[in-house]
């Protein structure tokens, strides 16, 4: 028996590789180009496009004909674009992790003097149908959407939830969305609800394990009023490298994930009145942790930074937050801890929050408690928070546990702009000397050091390197900015998200960046 398992281990091992090999030989590259393709076309040229990919509104012929397989790959032509008529696209064919399917680009296949993204342009109408969206794709696994503007959708009507987006992606896993640039939707016809979200997923009953949003750019500012509709995703579990702004929410998650090196800036009331608005928020869950940091968060006009907490009826988490950077908050607390309808549990460490700015008189506490009607586990270490109130309202909001906090520092508004602290550095609100030009609460050195932290999925807070990133305007392209705060079981902790640089400068950005097109 031993023998007969050992040759069969081998003989399942052998297939396994010959079916990667095969669905690899197998697997096709389908070229797109709506201005001069046909469906009638094989499709599996440059010289020999389809017009439509498989499962768009108006695929006919050959590419009606073709079923998608695992491993394919489908090139939308860069710089054409796709109109209201050839939405929905209606996707349901499935990749394997060893075969993904991947729906992108190939940059050396466009239209005009150089590339630029493929385009889906509603044109200011609602799209046909019942569904008001570019993607409609539940139930799917193993998919990739690359490098692909979408402008001019609008809404006239009240539509059905998850039916007004530029996807739907219910009960997914491992659907990778990246290198998005949204912008430019409308509505019009006197419409009294937004509900306009981008990006949609969860839906039932499970989280959306390996769901995956990253450099993407949701940017509402040329949208009608300029960013007072509008949300960037709705339950959904990871987004990293990506820019979110003027719109009233952006990050609103659901499962587990790691949100991380977002900048999210000028969240703005919405148009329907909506009271409630968000940067991060996190809407519903499964149980395990979320993993949220290296963050920029600023010009929050409304609602909360960041609002963690158990949803309603759902179970436990914990949530992990470091290494962020709020700054001009409406309300003047930073970190929302909502503790009305389930028991969880926080780890707040190395974090720079201040209300300053805009108006904004920083008075309020760094961390707030509203109503504890159940146990919050937090531990708040190591964070920097400007403010004439206080760190946290805790104590005073039983029956929550105690609070374990130690390595923070709290400054007054006059106290950091006479240390340098300021929302106009280039680093904004980091150390300028190690001393804090002498004043007695200063966050270089005043941490606790949390090597003991950094494993498993926690590792990274020895190796990070990058935090938060930035837009370049020209091509709507984000990459890494920062110099994040790297810690090692030797070195010293400051408290906030910076670790002071010796001889008086301030963080350096890592050497070698150029803003490029992903």
């Amino acid at each position: 028996m031993g023998c007969l398992g050992h040759g069969w281990r081998i003989f399942s091992l052998v297939a396994a590789c010959i079916l990667a090999l095969s669905v690899a030989a197998s697997a096709t590259t389908y070229y797109i180009d709506y201005a001069a393709g046909s469906d009638s076309n094989s499709g599996t040229s440059t010289a020999a496009p389809w017009q439509h990919m498989p499962g768009m509104h108006g695929c006919i012929a050959t590419c009606a004909k073709t079923t998608p397989k695992a491993g394919d790959s489908f090139i939308l032509k860069g710089g054409v674009t796709w109109p209201n008529a050839a939405f929905p696209i209606t996707w349901s064919w499935s990749g394997t992790s060893s075969a993904p399917i991947y729906i992108g680009v190939d940059q050396t296949w466009y239209t005009g003097s150089s590339w630029s993204r493929p385009i889906f342009n509603a044109g200011g109408k609602p799209i046909s149908g019942s569904k008001n969206e570019f993607i409609w794709s539940p139930s799917v696994s193993y998919v990739t959407w690359d490098n692909i503007e979408m402008t001019g959708l609008n809404w006239s009507t009240s539509y059905a939830y998850g039916h007004l987006a530029c996807g739907y992606f219910a009960e997914t896993t491992y659907v990778t969305l990246s290198n998005w640039y949204v912008h430019g939707w409308s509505h019009t016809g006197g419409v009294t609800t937004d509900g306009f979200i981008c990006v949609i997923g969860y839906g039932g009953s499970t989280a959306s394990p390996g769901d995956l949003i990253t450099h993407m750019v949701f940017d509402g500012s040329d949208s009608i009023t300029g960013g007072t509709s509008g949300a960037m995703i709705y339950v959904w579990p990871s987004v990293t490298y990506s820019i979110c702004h003027d719109v009233p929410d952006c990050l609103l998650l659901a499962g587990d994930g790691e949100v991380a090196y977002n900048l999210i800036y000028n969240i703005n009331a919405d148009f329907d009145a909506a009271t409630h608005a968000d940067a991060i928020q996190l809407n519903a869950d499964d149980g395990r942790p979320f993993y949220i940091h290296d963050n920029v968060i600023h010009d929050v006009n409304i609602g909360e930074p960041m609002f963690l907490g158990t949803p309603r009826g759902l179970p436990a988490h914990t949530v992990y937050v470091w290494n962020n950077v709020l700054y001009n908050l409406y309300n003047d607390v930073a970190f929302n801890l909502d503790a009305r309808y389930g028991n969880w549990t926080g780890y707040y460490f190395n974090n720079t929050a201040t209300g300053t700015g805009g108006g904004r008189n920083g008075t309020g506490n760094c961390f707030q408690i509203d109503s504890a009607a159940y146990t919050v586990t937090l531990f708040i270490e190591n964070n920097h928070c400007i403010t004439t109130g206080a760190l946290h309202n805790i104590a005073s909001m039983a029956p929550l546990d105690p609070v374990t906090e130690k390595g923070n520092v709290t400054m007054t508004p006059t106290e950091a702009a006479a240390a340098g602290y300021s929302a106009t550095q280039t680093y904004v609100y980091s150390p300028t000397s190690s001393n804090c030009s002498g004043q007695s609460h200063c966050p270089v050195g005043a941490g606790t050091n949390l090597a003991s932290m950094a494993t498993g999925a926690l590792a990274i807070l020895q190796s990070d390197t990058t935090y938060a990133c930035t837009q370049n305007a020209a091509n709507q392209s984000v990459c890494p900015s920062r110099t994040s705060n790297r810690r090692s079981a030797s070195s010293a902790w400051d408290a906030g998200a910076y670790l002071y640089s010796a001889g008086g400068a301030a963080p350096a950005a890592p050497k070698g960046l150029t803003a490029v097109v992903h």
